[in-house]
């Protein structure tokens, strides 16, 4: 069954609009670098930062330079076919991997060296939501029913735990794992011996004291800063 990308595309903004949700540049895997995609976003004026897959047309341009500027990064202007909208392709050059990173913008930019600095940096805030994700996976809670409540509340305590996870990761250094078995150590405490068994901590007390711990370690760090 073939996607229909460019519904896709005007859909999903179209329901951001409805809820009142302002977009500034989206970020996009290299299944969406297609010839429907990039015309609708140009249509919709959303700036773009999209994964490329390599053509014919974008590895003869990046010979073509090889060739005369060796393993140098670079910027070329790129259309799907003619009439269509035009866009850069930002190759950055990778020495680690010895092979080129490409990226598609609409994004505006003076130079070269603000695009390698710029394009990568922003795209990457795309793995922080796909790490999210996964994260939050390993909170998941494995249900049959259909019930769209209970399913919507488990999801809610997913989210819940993913975030008091990653608030305790401020200060500790803890694995989603071992946060599951403290709190299944604390159920069997309170199924044995009741809620008194447990220490309880006011929520606003907890933030007070890891704010006060992240201003301390940053008050030691810049001490050793001064110190160097």
């Amino acid at each position: 069954m073939n996607k229909n990308y460019s519904l896709l595309i005007e859909s999903l903004f179209k329901r951001l609009q409805t809820i009142g949700v302002k977009t500034g540049t989206v970020y996009l895997d290299r299944e969406f670098f297609n010839t429907d995609v990039i015309p609708k976003l140009d249509e919709l004026k959303v700036n773009f930062v999209i994964a490329v897959k390599s053509t014919q047309v974008i590895n003869r341009e990046l010979k073509n330079h090889q060739k005369e500027y060796g393993n140098t990064s670079t910027i070329f202007e790129y259309q799907f076919q003619k009439g269509g909208p035009s866009f850069n392709v930002v190759a950055i050059y990778n020495d680690e991997k010895k092979k080129y990173l490409l990226f598609a913008t609409n994004k505006k930019a003076e130079s070269i060296e603000k695009f390698e600095k710029m394009i990568p940096e922003e795209y990457r805030k795309r793995w922080n939501i796909e790490t999210g994700y996964r994260v939050k996976n390993e909170f998941k809670i494995r249900s049959c029913t259909k019930s769209p409540v209970a399913r919507l509340l488990f999801f809610i305590i997913q989210c819940i735990m993913y975030n008091v996870l990653n608030m305790l990761k401020s200060v500790l250094k803890i694995t989603a794992y071992e946060l599951k078995s403290l709190i299944n150590e604390d159920i069997n405490k309170v199924v044995r011996y009741g809620l008194k068994s447990l220490n309880f901590i006011p929520v606003s007390v907890l933030l007070d004291c890891l704010r006060w711990v992240n201003e301390e370690r940053n008050r030691v760090l810049r001490t050793r800063l001064t110190i160097i």
